[in-house]
């Protein structure tokens, strides 16, 4: 293993420094964007990677080490990345044309776009699906959602899982009978809980009402807006200058063996490159596409039935430190993509390295790096307003000394809550998360230092500290 380590980081030396691809025209210091680069993708193993960084509607593009390792293939500028989750936001706008055009609202139910919905999804709008309010199960189940998602493929026949297994292909309606059998965790509106199967629903909603979701997506979104290097998922396609996926085993890379295809991938299945995404993120901010009342939609927080708002908008995650407004989404896949409005600055990773199950990976982690690098910083601090609006106010002794101890969620998960350096931690790292605390004006707790909002509320007389993320952790009695 030691031997294996020492080779890799050989290449990722020879990498980037031998392919790294032109960068004098960096407004901020070249050399500081190499340092940072050599040093995170050796500490994540990244195989290659293209950062776009956007000032002033003027972007700048660098490229470094291997789109593809076997053929010792160097990354391009024009490489392209499979987005994963960042499809969502793509998805998302073409509902907003749709409704730009008068095909449909947000504010109606989906019933009436997708026949034989469940009669548990009657009170489900377009919205709860685009906001991940509509009570359908994440891809993970948590202590307090308990439904799976994509629950009928153990209910289909055997013809059709043959027919699915020979050729690696799930139709619409196949896709659809995945999920029909799919159970709220709670009432539409309720709560926020991120799910894939909103987003698959909100491009069986696109198709009925088109025609076609991949047509109108090429034609409407992609095309219109210039982006001629972007396209939808297909497996057996060949596509020139197209990265190979890598993830982690054994703390060695290994192909992300992403095989199956969906004849609607409106939650995951979108490739581009750095230049197309700079096309877009124009598009965002112009009337090329969207009205600017449609536009606006993308970028504002959603909120519940209570009127509480959330961190999330139109595909894009949505937060505020201090008086900045961040505006941000990830793939799985290894690529991030983070706009600071008020700054007119934005920056755009695509890497290859993704997760596939097995090691964890942190690639997502370099989004957040070179925005602290250029003094960009985007993670949670104590100037940080909540959602709700709450503030970071002092907190006491004996407040600390109540929550101080060991926990465990229900599925095994331990953290723990001590002083270090004389500031108060919350210690969790399979979520990985060592990070500070801070009281809020509500009396719930902010963890300081990640880049979303994870708040956590103590319950005194159950002795358990309940996060926003749905997962509780009960105090150990040892």
């Amino acid at each position: 293993m030691k031997r294996v380590f020492v080779k890799k980081k050989l290449v990722f030396i020879v990498l980037l420094f031998a392919l790294k691809a032109n960068a004098q025209n960096l407004k901020y210091s070249s050399a500081i964007l190499d340092s940072l680069v050599h040093s995170s993708m050796t500490k994540y193993q990244i195989p290659g990677m293209v950062i776009g960084l956007i000032e002033n509607d003027s972007l700048t593009e660098v490229a470094y080490g291997f789109s593809d390792v076997q053929n010792s293939s160097p990354t391009l500028i024009s490489t392209t990345f499979e987005l994963g989750s960042l499809s969502k936001q793509f998805t998302a706008s073409a509902i907003l044309l749709l409704q730009q055009r008068g095909k449909l609202s947000v504010d109606d139910y989906i019933n009436t776009y997708i026949p034989k919905c469940p009669k548990s999804w009657d009170n489900i709008k377009i919205k709860h699906l685009i906001w991940h309010t509509s009570g359908l199960p994440g891809l993970f189940v948590r202590d307090n959602f308990k439904s799976k998602s994509f629950t009928g493929y153990s209910k289909m026949s055997s013809s059709q899982l043959d027919g699915m297994m020979q050729s690696n292909f799930v139709s619409k309606e196949l896709a659809f009978e995945s999920i029909k059998s799919d159970k709220l965790d709670f009432q539409p509106g309720e709560k926020y809980n991120y799910s894939d199967v909103g987003y698959l629903l909100l491009g069986l909603i696109i198709d009925n009402i088109t025609g076609s979701y991949r047509d109108f997506m090429m034609n409407e979104i992609f095309i219109s807006c210039g982006m001629m290097n972007t396209y939808i998922l297909e497996q057996e396609r060949v596509v020139p200058n197209q990265s190979r996926g890598y993830s982690l085993k054994n703390g060695n890379w290994i192909n992300i063996m992403r095989t199956w295809d969906y004849e609607i991938p409106s939650f995951f299945g979108v490739f581009s490159n750095v230049n197309d995404l700079f096309k877009w993120h124009n598009t965002l901010f112009s009337n090329q596409l969207l009205s600017k009342e449609n536009r606006a939609f993308l970028f504002k927080n959603g909120y519940l039935s209570n009127g509480q708002k959330i961190n999330y908008g139109g595909g894009w995650n949505i937060q505020n430190i201090g008086d900045e407004k961040y505006v941000y989404h990830g793939g799985i896949t290894g690529v991030n993509f983070i706009i600071l409005p008020n700054k007119e600055i934005s920056i755009i990773t695509l890497t290859n390295l993704g997760y596939n199950g097995n090691d964890p990976v942190r690639s997502l982690n370099i989004a957040t790096e070179v925005l602290d690098a250029f003094n960009l910083q985007k993670r949670v601090n104590k100037d940080y307003i909540t959602t709700n609006g709450s503030k970071v106010v002092k907190m006491s002794k004996k407040l600390l000394a109540d929550i101080e101890g060991e926990y465990e969620t229900i599925d095994g998960i331990e953290a723990s809550i001590y002083v270090e350096n004389d500031k108060p931690v919350f210690d969790c790292l399979a979520q990985g998360m060592k990070c500070e605390i801070a009281l809020l004006d509500n009396n719930t707790f902010l963890v300081l230092d990640l880049d979303f909002e994870y708040t956590l509320r103590y319950d005194e007389n159950k002795k358990e500290l309940s996060s926003n993320m749905y997962r509780t952790f009960k105090f150990k009695n040892n």
